[in-house]
């Protein structure tokens, strides 16, 4: 999908529209209760949107944009506050950690026509590909048609906005290799 464009009045969709507030209906009522045991109630609420989460630990907190484009591999863990705004598809491998305030957005407005507002342009969409056992630092920032390859490290804070080779320690912003694990 990566490069894809989306209508505004396709993503502004009745359909889309509905779906969305079918879910934030369920998954509001459960989203701030910190307690463990909510992390598999939060889990159940997305299985009804996706057949493609297989993990349980969903903290408290987070906010989920078109979880039906989402998938999420087993042992991986999502913490509190992420925003994941799956509209362009974003795949979560397995062993993934996921660290708080983690923003994942595979969509962007389109900005390029100045006869039109931004607000009335389209959207381009990226999928975001977060391959196995990969570690995301706390308030990471990923944006739209990343991959970050398996066993990557990314810094706390860091703008991820280009491909990470597998096995990288990337941080900064924009995300740097810095070195490769040993």
């Amino acid at each position: 999908m990566s490069g894809s464009k989306i209508t505004n009045k396709e993503m502004h969709s009745l359909k889309n529209y509905l779906r969305q507030g079918l879910f934030n209906v369920f998954y509001s009522i459960f989203k701030y209760i910190d307690f463990p045991f909510f992390n598999y109630i939060r889990f159940l609420i997305l299985r009804l949107f996706s057949s493609k989460i297989k993990s349980t630990y969903i903290s408290d907190s987070i906010t989920f944009w078109f979880p039906w484009n989402l998938e999420i591999g087993k042992s991986s863990s999502l913490n509190q506050g992420c925003n994941i705004n799956a509209a362009g598809g974003i795949k979560i491998g397995n062993y993934v950690r996921i660290a708080a305030y983690t923003v994942m957005n595979s969509v962007d407005h389109e900005y390029r026509d100045k006869s039109k507002k931004i607000c009335e342009q389209d959207y381009i969409m990226g999928e975001i590909v977060i391959e196995d056992d990969v570690w995301i630092g706390a308030g990471v920032i990923i944006t739209k048609g990343v991959r970050i390859g398996k066993g990557s490290v990314i810094g706390a804070a860091s703008l991820v906005n280009k491909d990470i080779p597998p096995y990288s320690i990337a941080v900064g912003v924009p995300a740097v290799v810095k070195k490769k694990r040993e």
